[in-house]
């Protein structure tokens, strides 16, 4: 769901420690943001309005959470960055690695107004911000009996129905918690048991029909030239291609739900006060209803709204399936050795 790109990753990282230690001395307020349409419509929604409001200052910077949390922890006195957006893996990451602030209903008010599958998540060591569901993108004109569950979709490209495409293990907003969790659940494993699970994605693999990504555009190209019929994709990109005159691609959310993934907002620990507040209207219904709107990704607030032209494209709440993220981290090194031996690198 999280759209960060990644070239050259390197760059973006140095890119990333250049800015932060001087936007640090120049700004009010630092906040770390993965780039494309998401930076574009945080500064819209949420920055602009921010400073507007309060009379301060905010730098954006973007990079990689990973590396944000290890500049935190290299200067926890003095942290380079004020506010962070994590996925759900790096987010419970700050959180066992004590880099966060706990935000409280009294210095956060909006938190009241998170819906009932959100609040409580990580006992407010940062809050949901927004959310995407893994569901399948699919092209019509080759596809004209798509899965209506997640077992059709494993049978349909065992038999050569098509050709598809899930997230390979090291692609870092979903590979754990879509390809390798998902499956097990589905096929009678668990979170101590992922070998069913990867046992359904050897077959497919085996039937000749299965590719893996870790660029989310390179599930675009492939179903734009034909070498994909259909993909487990985030939905918000999912739709936002389609919109853009590619009417021939659908997207659908198979039985019994969709893999959630989750963006956080925290405060990072040791950090100005100011991150309350900026934490606040990030949250609030108006900054919410239009960021939803614009990058087409379901959030929080239970108050928000969407622009009617594209509401129909929001996964409901509902129709989520939350993992284990925080029980996740401990297991991830046997999960990627088994998948390594099983399905390969």
């Amino acid at each position: 769901m999280r759209v960060i790109h990644h070239a050259p990753f390197r760059a973006a990282v140095a890119a990333a420690a250049v800015l932060a230690s001087s936007a640090a001395g120049a700004a009010d307020l630092v906040v770390g943001s993965f780039g494309g349409v998401w930076e574009q419509s945080l500064r819209r929604c949420v920055v602009e309005p921010f400073q507007k409001k309060t009379g301060k200052t905010v730098d954006v910077v973007l990079g990689a959470p990973i590396q944000w949390l290890n500049q935190i922890a290299a200067s926890p006195g003095k942290p380079p960055l004020d506010i962070v957006y994590n996925p759900s893996e790096t987010a419970y990451d700050a959180i066992n690695r004590g880099l966060v602030d706990r935000l409280t209903p009294d210095k956060v008010p909006n938190l009241a107004k998170l819906g009932p599958r959100f609040k409580g998540l990580g006992d407010g060591y940062g809050a949901p911000h927004n959310y995407g569901g893994m569901g399948i993108i699919y092209n019509s004109e080759t596809v004209t009996d798509p899965p209506k569950d997640w077992k059709a979709f494993v049978e349909g490209t065992v038999a050569g129905k098509w050709k598809a495409a899930i997230p390979n293990v090291n692609y870092p907003s979903g590979g754990l918690t879509v390809s390798i969790w998902s499956f097990a659940t589905l096929y009678g494993g668990g979170i101590d048991d992922v070998a069913p699970g990867i046992a359904q994605v050897r077959r497919m693999q085996k039937s000749g029909n299965l590719s893996l990504w870790t660029d989310p555009n390179s599930v675009l190209n492939g179903m734009k030239s034909g070498d994909l019929d259909i993909a487990m994709y985030w939905d918000g990109r999912a739709w936002a291609f389609i919109d853009d005159k590619n009417p021939e691609f659908k997207y659908a959310t198979p039985e019994p739900g969709v893999i959630v993934g989750v963006t956080w907002i925290q405060k990072v620990k040791n950090s100005s006060d100011l991150g309350y507040a900026f934490a606040d209207m990030s949250l609030s219904a108006e900054a919410q209803s239009c960021f939803g709107s614009a990058i087409r990704y379901g959030v929080v607030n239970a108050d928000a709204k969407f622009d009617p032209k594209i509401a129909h494209e929001i996964t409901a709440p509902e129709r989520l399936i939350f993992p284990p993220f925080q029980d996740i981290p401990p297991r991830q090194a046997k999960w990627v050795e088994t998948w390594n031996k099983e399905v390969g690198r």
